[in-house]
C-alpha cells in the first residue's frame, strides 16, 4: 500500500488508491495517491483544500458569504499594500529581504513564459501562515528576453499544518505529489511519474495558496496563474496575449 502522509483533505469523499504490486513490479508509474470519486474531474466549488490538479482554477466568489467576501478583499487589498510599502517588484530590495532571486537557466530555444517563485529563506512569519506582509515567495513572470514580473505572492503551511481560509471557498489551499524521502523535503516527481530509489511518491505534507496581482477578486485566488486575466492587467507580454488560446 503505498503511504499518504497527509490525508486527502480536498472533499470528505476523497479517496486513498492502493498500491498496485504488479504494477510496482514493472517499473510502471503509480497511481496518483488521492483519487476523485468516480466520473468527477474536479473537486465541487466548496472544496478548500486538495491537489492541485483536482481544485478548480477559479473560486466560485458567489458561493461565500458576505462576511467571507470581505475578508478576502481585505487580504487581496492587504497584500497589494505590501507589494508597494515592501517594494517587492524591485529584485535588489526582494532579494535584500531574504528572496531568492537567482532563476534557472533557460533552455535553447525555450520561448514559454515561467512563473519563477522566488523563495523567502527561513518560514518567519508575523501574524501566522497567511500574513499579508510576509509571502513565502514571491511570484515573477519569466518571459524569454525580458525582465522578471512580479505577479503574485505564494504562502505556505509548515507541514502538517492547515491553512486558515479566511473568505471561505474563496481562499483556498492546494498540495502537490511529490517524491519523499525520510526527513528531506518533497521533490517534484519526473516526467515519467516514478521516484528515485528510496523515494515514495506521496501527497506533500504542506499546503500552499497564491494571491494574484490581477483586478477582481476572483482571478487573484486562481490555483495556477490566471493569464488572461494577467494579460488584462498588463502584466505579461503583449504578444504572448494575443494568442488565441489567452482570448
Amino acid at each position: 500500500m503505498l503511504a499518504l502522509r497527509v490525508g486527502c483533505v480536498g472533499a470528505a469523499f476523497a479517496l486513498l488508491v492502493p498500491g498496485d504490486a504488479d504494477t510496482a513490479r514493472t517499473g510502471a508509474p503509480p497511481a496518483l495517491l488521492c483519487k476523485l470519486p468516480p466520473r468527477a474531474q474536479k473537486l465541487p466549488a466548496t472544496a478548500r483544500r486538495g491537489l492541485i490538479g483536482h481544485l478548480l482554477q477559479y473560486p466560485v466568489v458567489r458561493l461565500a458569504t458576505s462576511e467571507e467576501r470581505a475578508r478576502a478583499a481585505r487580504l487581496f487589498a492587504g497584500v497589494h499594500q505590501a507589494a508597494e510599502r515592501g517594494r517587492w517588484r524591485d529584485l535588489d530590495v526582494a532579494a535584500r529581504a531574504g528572496y531568492r532571486t537567482r532563476t534557472a537557466t533557460r533552455k535553447p530555444g525555450d520561448q514559454a513564459i515561467h512563473y519563477f517563485h522566488s523563495e523567502r529563506r527561513g518560514q518567519q512569519r508575523g501574524q501566522g501562515p497567511l500574513d499579508p506582509r510576509r509571502p513565502k515567495a514571491l511570484i515573477f513572470a519569466n518571459a524569454p528576453g525580458r525582465p522578471l514580473v512580479l505577479v503574485g505572492a505564494m504562502w505556505s503551511t509548515r507541514d502538517g499544518e492547515r491553512g486558515p481560509n479566511p473568505g471561505g471557498p474563496i481562499t483556498r489551499w492546494h498540495s502537490h505529489t511529490v517524491c519523499k524521502e525520510g526527513r528531506k523535503r518533497g521533490l517534484k516527481p519526473p516526467a515519467s511519474g516514478r521516484c528515485p530509489p528510496g523515494a515514495e511518491l506521496t501527497q506533500g505534507a504542506s499546503e500552499m495558496l497564491h494571491v494574484w496581482f490581477t483586478r477582481d477578486l476572483r482571478s487573484a485566488f486562481a490555483i495556477r496563474a490566471p493569464e488572461p486575466e494577467l494579460c488584462t492587467a498588463g502584466l505579461l507580454p503583449a504578444s504572448y496575449c494575443s494568442r488565441a488560446q489567452l482570448k
